[in-house]
């Protein structure tokens, strides 16, 4: 068994190394998040990366909120998330996530860390009418799904209601995800502080958040991952990984120091400490694996799926 699944480094083109990234993969990492490269570019790491990995499989994440052209830098942009909910476009938002899984899946990304379902009037949220924001990302998420890709929905318990009462997200901001649990491959809690809920950690460190709020109260049985560590700005990342697995996150995903975060998780792991996390995090990788290689969709081409992202941008 090897601990260092449970973590995902970053991969950033013309940043990382190559050589560290395939040291990282044999050593056991569960995944890679990949930041900034072409589509070529992004086809010869997975390649690379997984040829190196003692895995059958290892899932190659797409950090995202709008689209793959965020990650993915000659990726065609597509409709924003509020242009879709504007016009309460069910049909685009379908669209948008089977053309994102589509350019993902052909250059070796598996999952998809999308959509964001706050509740606002800009991107990228989809609008401010809880219902209407379950349907936009339920149809999204389903277009993922049908393409061959993972989803993730974020950033619970939700950015837009960092100033409300709990009662008053439980009318808004909760609507969504209660209506996506079951469709849903992964939720990710938000990295601010919920003073409203727990004043003295950020959701992804909080038990009170995710123990309590997500898991118990809303009744979520599902996989939790970390939101990005090197975006959070966290001073001791090993510190807060730990923290994170404790409170039942099952995946730590691109810390800024990737190396210190695997050898406080694997000195953590040979203490017997994280085991039961351990076996979840391992378990719902490989249900979410089998998920993506059983998958009926057909796989494109770069060339082929890009185009089709190209012409829905047009229509």
């Amino acid at each position: 068994m090897k601990p260092a699944r449970i973590v995902f480094p970053g991969f950033w083109f013309g940043e990382s190394d190559l050589s560290e990234a395939k040291a990282q993969a044999a050593r056991g990492v569960g995944g890679f998040c990949v930041y900034g490269g072409t589509a070529e570019q992004i086809k010869q790491f997975t390649d690379a990366v997984r040829e190196a990995s003692p895995y059958d499989h290892m899932l190659i994440c797409a950090d995202m909120e709008e689209d793959l052209s965020e990650v993915v830098t000659d990726a065609p942009p597509l409709p924003s998330n509020a242009c879709l909910g504007a016009n309460n476009d069910t049909e685009g938002a379908y669209r948008k996530g089977l053309v994102s899984a589509r350019m993902a899946r052909s250059v070796g990304i598996d999952w998809l860390l999308a959509p964001v379902v706050d509740i606002g009037y800009q991107s990228p949220a989809f609008c401010e009418v809880p219902m209407s924001v379950a349907h936009l990302a339920g149809d999204y998420v389903a277009g993922v799904a049908n393409g061959g890709a993972l989803n993730c929905v974020k950033y619970f318990p939700g950015v837009s209601g960092i100033l409300k009462t709990l009662a008053q997200m439980e009318d808004a901001e909760f609507v969504p995800y209660k209506h996506m649990f079951r469709r849903c491959d992964a939720i990710m809690p938000s990295d601010m502080v919920f003073a409203n809920i727990d004043s003295s950690s950020r959701a992804m460190m909080s038990d009170k958040i995710i123990k309590e709020l997500l898991k118990k109260r809303l009744n979520y049985k599902g996989c939790v991952i970390g939101a990005p560590l090197y975006k959070s700005r966290i001073k001791h990342e090993a510190a807060a990984a730990l923290k994170m697995i404790s409170c039942g996150v099952e995946m730590i995903l691109a810390p800024q120091n990737a190396g210190a975060v695997l050898d406080a998780v694997e000195k953590e792991f040979d203490k017997g400490s994280i085991l039961d996390a351990f076996i979840r995090s391992v378990s719902s990788q490989e249900m979410l694996i089998s998920k993506v290689l059983t998958s009926a969709a057909y796989l494109f081409s770069p060339k082929e799926a890009f185009e089709m992202a190209r012409n829905f941008k047009k229509s």
